[in-house]
């Protein structure tokens, strides 16, 4: 087992390293910007064309199909369970992500900025979210298959990477080079998906929102939060630090969207839903645009 990892890992860095770490250029930058753009409205696309076909042929599911992340919501009359919005939930993500990438690739185009390099890589990361509309697509909750586990370590292992990411994003702002970018990004990708391989999975515990839940759920909780917070407190010592009143406000953008993000993710009702997609969309402007304003006096 650790030799067989070991033999991927190598052969995982060769190819990262010949294609991407030897010189994360502003060009390289702004290929992988683009290639994530094209895979990011693949999938937009993808996610559009299996929700109509899921209403069309009514496989909404009748009755809960898991357990909804976010207890209580069943005795609150604003948030009763709602298939549809379910699956529309799922449709935001990569949307969002395009929507991000889109602008980073115009706005960023000939500014070499550390935090926008691991913020595509964010955005990239959470467009991923969206293939879990292929078990609602093949009624996949009531069975744990293969395809189930597979979807749900790599949901976790994105999640993983985009908080290491955003807090690389404001760590490596001092000092890095454009190699170092590359190496990073690499070693947390690996550690993500490895990590993601070792959490244990409840096999008879499918959320109401189609994703099998990990095990040690509140042990994990307490660990992303952690990570968020740091990234947070990491903007607001730059912002002080170095006299930068756009990393104070990249900061509160930060909070919007780690308060978003975990919404969106078990949103499985229609106020929960507006809630997290207003939360990310304005935490994700807010943070793109002050990092713009930023760059653009330098």
């Amino acid at each position: 087992m650790i030799s067989t990892l070991s033999d991927d890992y190598l052969r995982f860095h060769h190819f990262f390293f010949s294609v991407m770490i030897h010189s994360m250029t502003l060009a390289t930058r702004n290929r992988f910007v683009l290639s994530a753009t094209i895979i990011s409205a693949v999938l937009v696309l993808i996610t559009g064309i299996a929700t109509v076909v899921i209403l069309i042929q009514n496989r909404l599911p009748a009755q809960i199909p898991g357990i909804r992340q976010i207890s209580g919501l069943d005795d609150f009359f604003l948030t009763p369970y709602s298939p549809l919005a379910s699956i529309l939930t799922l449709n935001v993500f990569p949307v969002i992500a395009l929507c991000s990438l889109l602008y980073m690739l115009v706005a960023f185009e000939k500014t070499q900025s550390i935090e926008i390099t691991f913020f595509a890589a964010c955005a990239f990361a959470l467009a991923f979210e969206g293939l879990r509309i292929c078990i609602p697509l093949y009624g996949l909750w009531d069975n744990s298959n293969f395809y189930l586990m597979t979807v749900a370590r790599s949901i976790l292992a994105c999640r993983i990477f985009i908080l290491l990411a955003i807090l690389s994003s404001g760590l490596f702002t001092t000092g890095a080079t454009s190699q170092q970018l590359g190496s990073a990004l690499f070693l947390e990708a690996f550690f993500s998906f490895t990590l993601a391989r070792a959490i244990p999975l409840n096999a008879r515990s499918v959320s109401s929102n189609f994703l099998l839940l990990p095990g040690y759920d509140e042990l994990l909780g307490i660990v992303f939060l952690t990570l968020g917070l740091l990234s947070i407190l990491v903007y607001l010592i730059l912002a002080k630090t170095r006299g930068i009143p756009e990393y104070r406000a990249a900061a509160a953008g930060l909070a919007l969207m780690f308060c978003g993000y975990p919404l969106l993710a078990a949103s499985d009702t229609w106020v929960i839903l507006a809630a997290g997609t207003c939360l990310m969309v304005a935490g994700g402007a807010l943070f793109l645009k002050k990092i713009h304003t930023f760059y653009l006096w330098q």
